[in-house]
């Protein structure tokens, strides 16, 4: 009896931690995109698979979330200056190397504009085969 309710117990704290964990990891994925959009040469949105990312990051600062940070990229901290003034928003971006990158984040109009002129993108993990 007690090693039946042990496994139950047991059972309930996977799924349970399995749940709790699975938000993170979905965040984390976020900000790892937005960093990706971010440092693309290209722009934030030269491609359609960054607009979703950064219009989700347009909302959660318009909220007053904070900008996501992404340690996989190398990304120790993001400070994150609201627009004022008339002037844009910006992210400087302090990498694990002490290195630092200064962003200008876009507004929502030129969020709708992309969406009306971004391309396809390379479909994440896909190879090309140059001879």
């Amino acid at each position: 009896m007690a090693n039946r309710l042990f496994t139950s117990l047991a059972a309930t704290g996977l799924i349970v931690g399995s749940f709790a964990a699975a938000p993170a990891r979905a965040e984390n994925t976020w900000a790892c995109e937005v960093l990706l959009c971010a440092s693309n040469p290209g722009g934030w949105m030269q491609f359609t698979e960054c607009v979703p990312p950064i219009r989700k990051l347009i909302s959660h600062l318009a909220l007053g979330g904070g900008f996501p940070t992404c340690s996989a990229g190398g990304v120790s901290k993001a400070d994150y200056t609201k627009p004022k003034h008339g002037r844009p928003g910006y992210v400087d971006m302090t990498m694990q190397d002490g290195s630092r990158t200064r962003y200008t984040v876009p507004t929502e109009a030129e969020v709708a504009q992309a969406e009306a002129t971004a391309q396809p993108g390379p479909v994440p993990g896909a190879r090309t085969l140059e001879r």
